[in-house]
């Protein structure tokens, strides 16, 4: 992977040369955000960023939203996008739209999704809104073609929000970076990249020098307005039931990397999912996926095989076995921490509703992680 990148052979010799200096400070908290948290546009994630009420929730923190070719209903999942881009907004945070995924699909009409989205968002939501037009930055991929990434590019120069570079595995050359910017037509200070492993299972040298060589080329093609590294450790399924943790290898992993002396590189992350989407399923088991310092806290359940609650579902009543035994675990945040840790300890004591929801877990678990990420201290 690494012979790709033109001219670096010698990772580790060069490792002193790859990011800037400690002496030019750390990221600060009010240099626009110090988490990037990639979401996908699914009923969890959407039900936690709509739970957002006060700027000081998002003022770290940077959503990106993947729209999801999962859905069945083009128009639904526009309105989705558009009311979080409005609401985040009023919040002080433009959201990132990646619609990579969904840009083959004809649903969309005319200019894609991201035409749809900006032509919505460039008028009111109703007569009464005054909050117009919302600008976004829109996502481009290290894969696109010329013309979709010419597009965006224009967009986010007609927006006024710049667009941010999504750098996914297979590494590519540096020649392939320089001509992708080149077509996206903006000056690196518009640019904020996030350099995206997607999941990440264990750190190793290999790695964080693999991660290093990238970040060395991309410090060769200009002063980006932000860079982050992205990854994710929530495995796909998992295997076991009651309570568990596992480390939070994505901080492990770009702990590593600020440690190597990339002080203004910023934490991203998946939130409370797997990284990689997948066609969905619906699990005997009931999960929370709970982020803490340093680590996961795992809490599963399987289902009854019979329903012997009578006023419950037996997705509902496993959830409140779930939240009960995170409730009395040592690394509960407390019930004021965000709404999800509020719905989490009110559906322990027997208390909540939509418990048998199946978009639930995700729901509470989004919510706990961002405020986490917003309680986070940058590098």
């Amino acid at each position: 992977m690494v012979d790709s990148l033109s001219g670096l052979v010698d990772l580790r010799s060069m490792r002193n040369q790859i990011f800037t200096r400690r002496d030019r400070g750390s990221v600060d908290a009010h240099d626009g955000f110090t988490t990037l948290v990639a979401l996908r546009t699914k009923a969890g994630e959407l039900a936690a960023l709509r739970a957002l009420s006060q700027p000081d929730q998002v003022r770290r923190v940077q959503p990106l939203l993947q729209l999801d070719p999962s859905r069945k209903n083009p128009a639904d999942q526009l309105d989705d996008v558009e009311g979080i881009a409005r609401e985040l907004r009023l919040l002080g945070r433009p959201c990132w739209i990646d619609s990579s995924d969904v840009a083959d699909q004809p649903g969309f009409g005319a200019g894609g999704a991201m035409g749809q989205l900006a032509d919505r968002l460039s008028g009111p939501a109703d007569l009464l809104d005054t909050a117009f037009p919302v600008e976004f930055i829109p996502v481009v991929r290290s894969d696109a073609a010329q013309g979709p990434a010419a597009a965006l590019g224009r967009l986010g120069h007609e927006l006024g929000a710049g667009a941010a570079l999504r750098v996914r595995r297979p590494v590519v050359s540096t020649d392939r970076l320089a001509q992708l910017l080149e077509w996206v037509d903006l000056d690196p200070s518009e640019i904020d990249v996030a350099l995206d492993f997607q999941y990440v299972a264990e750190v190793t040298t290999v790695l964080v020098d693999e991660a290093a060589a990238i970040l060395t080329v991309l410090a060769g093609l200009g002063g980006f307005r932000s860079v982050s590294l992205l990854a994710g450790s929530i495995p796909k399924t998992l295997d076991k039931t009651a309570t568990w943790e596992q480390p939070r290898t994505e901080e492990v992993f770009w702990d590593a990397l600020v440690q190597a002396g990339a002080a203004t590189l910023r934490l991203g992350d998946y939130g409370a999912v797997h990284p990689i989407s997948g066609p969905g399923f619906r699990s005997n088991h009931v999960a929370l996926k709970y982020t803490c310092r340093n680590h996961w806290l795992y809490s599963r359940e399987r289902m009854p095989e019979h329903d012997d609650h009578d006023d419950e579902s037996p997705r509902g009543h496993t959830l409140r076995a779930v939240c009960r035994h995170l409730v009395e675990s040592d690394s509960f945040a407390g019930p004021d921490f965000s709404w999800g840790d509020h719905e989490i300890h009110e559906a322990a004591i027997g208390r909540g509703s939509s418990l048998g929801v199946s978009s639930q877990p995700v729901a509470l678990a989004t919510s706990h992680h961002l405020a986490y990420l917003a309680g986070r201290q940058a590098a």
